[in-house]
This record gives C-alpha cells, sequence and structure tokens, in this order.
C-alpha cells in the first residue's frame, strides 16, 4: 500500500498481480492540489509496474472549475498511455462529464463510471489493446529496412 497526500486530499494506492492499481482517494479536491495527487498517484502506479488504474473518487468534494485539456498538462508524454477510470458516485458524474473528452484532447485516456465492474471491464480492454498495438508497432519497426 502507498499513501499518497497532497493538501486535504489522500490516496491510498496498490497494484495487483494483474497489472491493474487500484486507488482509493478520499478528500477534498482543489484546483491547488488535485494535479499534483494525480501526478504522484500515477507516477507511484508507473514506478510499481502498472498498465492501468482505477480510482475510486466516490469520497471526494470538487471545489474546483470542470475538467479542461489544460487540467492534464502534468501528465508526462511517456504516461499518457496509461489508461485511467474514475468511479464516481452519480452527483459526481454531472460534474465530471467533461473528463473524457478533455482528456482525449489532451492525449490521455480518461473515463468515469459508476460502478466498480464497468471501470475494470473497460480498463482491461484499454490495457489489452495498447499492449497489443505495441506488439503490432514493434513488428513493423522490425520489418522496416
Amino acid at each position: 500500500m502507498i499513501k499518497i497526500q497532497s493538501g486535504p486530499a489522500t490516496s491510498v494506492l496498490a497494484v495487483g498481480n494483474d497489472a491493474i492499481a487500484q486507488a482509493k482517494t478520499v478528500g477534498l479536491f482543489l484546483s491547488a492540489n488535485s494535479r499534483m495527487i494525480s501526478a504522484q498517484v500515477l507516477q507511484a502506479a508507473k514506478d510499481n509496474g502498472a498498465a492501468g488504474i482505477i480510482i475510486s473518487m466516490e469520497g471526494v468534494a470538487f471545489a474546483m472549475p470542470p475538467m479542461t485539456p489544460e487540467h492534464y498538462r502534468y501528465v508526462p508524454q511517456a504516461m499518457r498511455g496509461i489508461p485511467v477510470a474514475l468511479i464516481v458516485s452519480a452527483e459526481q458524474a454531472a460534474f465530471l462529464d467533461s473528463v473524457p473528452g478533455a482528456a482525449a484532447h489532451a492525449g490521455t485516456l480518461r473515463r468515469v463510471f459508476l460502478s466498480q465492474q464497468q471501470a475494470m471491464c473497460w480498463l482491461k480492454e484499454q490495457t489489452r489493446a495498447l499492449a497489443a498495438n505495441r506488439v503490432w508497432w514493434s513488428w513493423q519497426r522490425a520489418a522496416s529496412p
């Protein structure tokens, strides 16, 4: 278990044998701390071999503007291919409805879900597809003169 804290928000993260990181985040997300805690969770997951991340945000209150592509500046180019599934409450879903579009525009994979099962299905499909894509590209590079 890895505990990450940024201001009034805390996240606890663990990476399973399936290379999926599971994080539970609680507290208050502000413009001042949301990027920092997100970056720390992403880095900790990558450092521990995660291919994707599920973050339960049901215990988070948001006091910040809706997500825009600029929000995702914190994601280094090398980590933009790590998909992240956010599990939220129905009330949070309305606030976070801009996440998928803003994330895609910034070149990252983020989706919002109301259930763990939906999030896990999507995340496993994304990690499978990304791994297959890496294999295909390595074959293409090897075949090029």
